[in-house]
């Protein structure tokens, strides 16, 4: 994996963990729902990257 690929796949994880951490602290159900969202969205796309580059 090239230092470009781990940065962006590094970012996408903390991203990810930051939205499920905002996910379980959110006041709503559409919040939590849409946190929950964009923390999948993160890790899809991580993921994506570490396949891309085996």
């Amino acid at each position: 994996m090239s230092r470009e690929t781990s940065a962006e796949r590094d970012y996408l994880l903390r991203r990810a963990s930051e939205h499920r951490d905002q996910a379980a602290a959110a006041d709503t159900v559409e919040h939590q729902a849409l946190h929950r969202r964009f923390a999948a969205l993160y890790q899809a796309r991580a993921d994506e990257l570490g396949v891309q580059e085996h």
